[in-house]
């Protein structure tokens, strides 16, 4: 008879010993936000719990408008819940188990291409987020690998680069709360890149910038970050979404197309394809698991290798004198 959220509620706190801190952030917002006044409305109970439930709620989601994307991870979350539930025998089958969920359609980013990435680079050179907005577009950084990234990590003699930490955000209690730590999304993020000229010249200024503002403002200069590049005039991390967020400005202000700050990335790797940098080699660099994920994310721009198969088949058929295809 214990009402579903009850049970959901207790069994979100066995969770802080399974998942990381902004993770279980997560799972709490989207119970309280969403959850929860959804089924404490409708009174549902371990015993009561019916597939329709969980259908209506997913249908009621999308009708709000939510991503398909978040109702999934929300029905993951409640599926996993009462997945325990069976798993303790308090009920016989999981009431969540064929929901019908909608359709999360692949987003295919956009890109910039040289031109237009020497332009934002010139742009970034007047924003307080430059360095950011800089080792984004020249390493190809997910946001939380470029504010992640700490003097410590950089060794100017051997001119090296390490992406071995990130900063992520999360809302606890309706506020913004930022998440520092050491676990990145795969082993294979973890990686040492070879200082690039012009990044090791900004990082020069972006640390002489920070020992300037710490001489000027004195005890309210924030210390707790003093390790960090990406830090705002006041020795104060930058949050992710205001790294979004004046990355939009930007592009506006200095009427560039729209594209998002994460398509740096792919912009980043359709460069690199450009210049003829082999898949493999581009894996190594943005840190992908495996070369089929950097294939196929990236396998539509790589348009060389599609006009070396053309000039292959067209050869090919030249040799035969009663082709067809034979000019």
């Amino acid at each position: 008879k214990m009402p579903f959220v009850d049970f959901m509620d207790k069994w979100l706190d066995q969770m802080k010993t399974q998942v990381r801190e902004n993770t279980m952030d997560g799972y709490r917002y989207a119970f309280e936000k969403h959850i929860r006044p959804f089924f404490s409305a409708r009174g549902t109970t371990l015993a009561t719990a019916r597939p329709m439930d969980f259908q209506e709620f997913v249908n009621l989601k999308y009708a709000q408008g939510l991503s398909p994307t978040s109702i999934v991870k929300f029905h993951s979350i409640m599926h996993k819940c009462l997945k325990y539930a069976v798993a303790l025998q308090i009920i016989p089958l999981n009431p969540s188990d064929n929901v019908m969920l909608p359709r999360r359609y692949k987003f295919r980013g956009q890109v910039f291409d040289r031109t237009q990435i020497n332009v934002f680079l010139a742009a970034a050179m007047h924003s307080p987020a430059e360095a950011a907005f800089v080792l984004a577009a020249t390493y190809g950084l997910r946001r939380s690998e470029v504010l992640g990234i700490r003097w410590s990590a950089i060794d100017f003699e051997k001119g090296t680069l390490s992406i071995n930490h990130k900063v992520t955000e999360g809302i606890v209690d309706g506020k913004v709360r930022l998440y520092t730590e050491d676990k990145l999304k795969t082993k294979s993020s973890f990686r040492t890149l070879p200082l690039i000229p012009a990044v090791r010249a900004l990082l020069d200024e972006q640390r002489a910038r920070q020992e300037e503002y710490r001489q000027l403002f004195k005890k309210s200069y924030c210390t707790e970050y003093l390790d960090y590049v990406c830090t705002d005039e006041m020795g104060r991390l930058f949050r992710p979404n205001y790294i979004t967020d004046h990355f939009k400005l930007l592009l506006k202000q200095h009427g560039l197309r729209h594209i998002r700050f994460h398509d740096l990335r792919h912009s980043c790797a359709s460069l690199l394809l450009s210049q003829g940098i082999p898949m493999k080699q581009i894996q190594e660099w943005l840190g992908h698991s495996t070369f089929a994920t950097t294939a196929d994310i990236y396998s539509h721009l790589d348009f060389n290798s599609k006009l070396e198969s053309a000039q292959a088949i067209s050869d090919a058929f030249a040799a035969e004198p009663e082709s067809a295809l034979a000019l």
